[in-house]
């Protein structure tokens, strides 16, 4: 209960009055709600599919038919010549087939790359969360010890007055509570700037953003995951995204090489001439004397030969991050096995005798000082392997292409 109302006294000292909603804690799943609803970069996420969708209409667009009306010899002694034409162009090369073939796959890879980039926002909201967690942790830890060096400060100081100890000895502990001011406000200051970042990612102000639950009462989810790279490979859009972008741009070297010849231009329609009516038929054939298209056949096949090299790294890399997360993800469990679940408990709990003892004459103040430094920081390692925990389960099911809520 000390713990919940230190928590609640620190996350609502910089804050100016919330909006009735912001009475629920900010869990995980709400902050990935918000950054969709609000953030700048989910916004930018749809932004870059239309972008996609726009290209992938220019380039897969019919070419429009030409209408031509003309009227010759105006003002001439001679009689007047009307022209009334269509000209239409036809892809022989089936070049123009090809690039709609590649516009229709830009569309798709458009889809999969607004999906994979609102994913990597979800993760980083929750990196982002799971940062607060931990400074807002690390704050009150601070704080704590603070209030315990300032005691023991107070302590000494009384027992010097009565001659009980050496001025040194109250000098020293003196010495130890403002070096734990120190730390609790740059401490304080870390988790302000931590709730900062967290209230831009998912677009609100930083006075709104909601309170955070305690880090013990986030769930761990200690499910197994399937790290199969034929799962893998299926599941993340990165993946299914650059795999889409090869065969883009495969289908455009392949229209580029069919663009020796351009578009004919097949020409229909009536004139009228000395009184007669008559027809007219025609071909327009574009000569490749000299502009042979080499230009744009040699970038495209750079271009996929580049998109190529980009499908294989990517692969080789996400199979790097699946193998490196499974192995985090097995290290920081283990360890809570071997008792970093336990550490704040067992540390707290030494301290307590050390001050009791401390008191008592036990021990000297060079133990109990030692005996709460390391409370302090056994403390803080059981904040930092909480937060491992749940960042490592968050690095394998983005690895994985696994949800990253459950």
């Amino acid at each position: 209960m000390h713990r919940l109302i230190t928590l609640l006294v620190l996350l609502a000292a910089p804050r100016a009055t919330l909006p009735a909603q912001a009475a629920d804690r900010l869990t995980p799943e709400r902050a990935v709600a918000l950054g969709r609803a609000h953030g700048p970069l989910a916004a930018h996420a749809a932004a870059r599919r239309l972008v996609h969708d726009g290209r992938a209409r220019t380039d897969g667009a019919w070419p429009n038919p030409i209408a031509e009306w003309r009227v010759e010899n105006l003002d001439a002694p001679i009689a007047r010549d009307r022209f009334a034409t269509i000209q239409l162009p036809v892809d022989v090369t089936g070049r123009r087939v090809a690039l709609r073939q590649a516009a229709g796959l830009a569309r798709d890879r458009g889809r999969a790359d607004s999906a994979a980039t609102l994913r990597a926002f979800d993760a980083e909201v929750l990196r982002a969360y799971w940062r607060v967690m931990l400074a807002v942790e690390l704050a009150q830890i601070a704080m704590t010890e603070r209030d315990a060096r300032v005691e023991t400060a107070t302590f000494e100081t009384g027992r010097f007055r009565e001659g009980a100890v050496a001025e040194v000895s109250a000098m020293r502990t003196q010495l130890e509570a403002d070096r734990a001011r120190v730390v609790g406000a740059s401490a304080e200051a870390e988790a302000t700037r931590a709730r900062a970042d967290l209230a831009r990612l998912i677009g609100v102000a930083t006075p709104e953003l909601p309170a955070l639950p305690a880090l013990e009462d986030v769930p761990i989810d200690s499910s197994a995951s399937d790290t199969s790279w034929s799962l893998v490979r299926e599941r993340r859009p990165e993946l299914h995204t650059t795999r889409l972008a090869a065969a883009e741009s495969e289908r455009r070297w392949r229209a580029e090489t069919r663009g020796l010849v351009g578009d004919l231009g097949f020409v229909g329609g009536y004139k009228g001439t000395g009184g007669f009516a008559t027809g007219i038929l025609g071909v327009q054939v574009p000569l490749p004397l000299f502009n042979r298209n080499d230009g744009p056949r040699l970038r495209s096949q750079g271009e996929f030969l580049a998109a190529r090299a980009d499908l294989l790294d990517a692969e080789l890399r996400a199979r790097a991050e699946v193998h490196a997360a499974a192995l985090a993800w097995a290290g920081v469990r283990d360890a809570g096995r071997a008792g970093a679940a336990t550490l704040d408990d067992r540390a707290s709990e030494i301290a307590r005798i050390a001050e009791a003892s401390y008191r008592e004459g036990a021990i000297s103040l060079v133990d109990l000082l030692e005996a709460q430094r390391a409370r302090a920081d056994a403390r803080a390692a059981a904040a930092r392997w909480l937060v491992d925990v749940h960042l490592a389960r968050l690095e394998l099911d983005r690895a994985t292409g696994a949800p990253l809520l459950r």
